[in-house]
């Protein structure tokens, strides 16, 4: 049988390549990052180090107004679990991906319609 070549989308979601603002919330502190991709369920950011996989942080995510349909930008903050954490080749740091893992309806739906957006 003939090896396959690449992987296979497992995503349940789409995601869209944006800039919008992301933050890590600890320990009083509220730490941005660079965000590569976003979909209704989740993030990959870009950290300037490695994040334990399975470890649940505090996030934000601030939503543009004209891409959600809002008067205001809309600020999510909900908890995600880091899923992965890899090394880049060079000096660029780290991919990691984080699961929304607690999102409330009302924030998937503005997610969904901020991806929409961007289809």
């Amino acid at each position: 049988m003939p090896r396959q070549t690449g992987q296979a989308e497992r995503r349940r979601h789409a995601r869209v390549q944006t800039r919008v603002p992301f933050h890590l919330v600890a320990d009083g502190k509220d730490e941005p990052f660079d965000l590569v991709d976003l979909s209704e369920s989740g993030v990959r950011i870009r950290s300037p180090r490695g994040l334990v996989p399975m470890t649940r942080i505090r996030v934000r995510v601030v939503l543009p107004a004209k891409k959600v349909g809002t008067a205001e930008d809309v600020a999510l903050d909900t908890t995600g679990v880091v899923v992965w954490s890899h090394k880049e080749r060079g000096p660029g740091g780290f991919d990691v991906g984080v699961f929304f893992s607690d999102l409330e309806d009302r924030q998937r739906n503005l997610l969904r319609t901020f991806v929409g957006a961007h289809a």
